[in-house]
């Protein structure tokens, strides 16, 4: 995860929630996190672990190595996604990832909120861990700062929620937002040893989009969405060993596209001698 900033502050936020069936696993992702970051593979300002012992006991920790950058500009950021969203649906998801953001922000000194560390660590099962990050500190202070303390206790709540309902079927899960001055991207995976499966959304004013995919041995199968004032388009595949199925749909003011092609290993192999 990287963030990038100019002269005027902060350009954006990303932050990362992850959870593990191994009580060990959030912090050797930490580790991993850490050395990638020193490598300059990624950014993150302050990181937490938390875990709940075989008894139900919880216990986290920061990094305590919050390196706040600039703060300038950062409330029109978190004021203007809202607005740049649009429509019901896209200041529901604004208002939402920003009273989630805003409930991990601690009050008082620079890091993450105890109350919400304490709240999602009840929320992990016996035997489990989360690690969570955040590439700017000022940016979750300047949410905080214009979300209500309901709605920032109810997304925390909510998170906690669908963390304890994968953990309980024995799924890894991962979930990443990133806000910018152009729109807001979220994606959450869920992982276990027979199969992973990501969702993502992205919205901007120019318009949204949001897909999703499941893999397993036996192969792929996606899906995705486009939308801006122009045009709608849609796209499915379903990918294995004995070839691929994609179909897809345009649609705009001046009517409607549709198509579907199969593709075989055969097809392939004679199409590579045809060359």
């Amino acid at each position: 995860m990287s963030e990038q900033k100019d002269e005027r502050g902060v350009a954006g936020v990303g932050i990362l929630v992850a959870a593990f069936t191994d009580e060990e696993a959030g912090e050797e992702a930490l580790k991993a996190l850490k050395k990638a970051r020193s490598q300059r593979q990624v950014y993150f300002e302050d990181a937490a672990v938390i875990r709940q012992d075989a008894d139900g006991e919880v216990h986290y920790h920061e990094t305590g190595d919050v390196t706040t950058g600039k703060g300038v500009g950062v409330g029109a950021i978190v004021g203007g996604v809202i607005g740049i969203l649009g429509g019901p649906a896209g200041i529901a998801l604004g208002a939402g990832a920003g009273a989630l953001l805003g409930g991990l922000a601690s009050k008082g000194d620079a890091g993450f909120d105890d109350k919400s560390m304490e709240q999602l660590g009840v929320a992990l099962r016996p035997g489990t861990s989360a690690v969570m990050l955040v590439t700017s500190d000022a940016f979750l202070r300047a949410v905080q700062e214009q979300t209500e303390e309901a709605e920032r206790r109810a997304s925390v709540a909510s998170l906690g929620y669908g963390i304890a309902d994968q953990l309980a079927e024995g799924n890894n899960v991962a979930m990443a937002m990133l806000i910018t001055e152009e729109g807001l991207a979220v994606k959450e995976v869920v992982a276990n040893e027979d199969a992973a499966h990501v969702i993502g959304v992205v919205a901007t004013e120019e318009g949204w989009a949001a897909g999703e995919a499941v893999v397993t041995e036996e192969g792929v199968a996606a899906r995705r969405v486009v939308a801006t004032d122009d045009a709608v388009a849609g796209e499915e595949a379903v990918v294995t060993e004995e070839g691929a199925v994609v179909a897809g749909f345009v649609t705009t003011d001046e009517g409607a596209v549709a198509g579907a092609a199969v593709l075989t290993p055969e097809q392939g192999e004679e199409d590579s001698e045809d060359k």
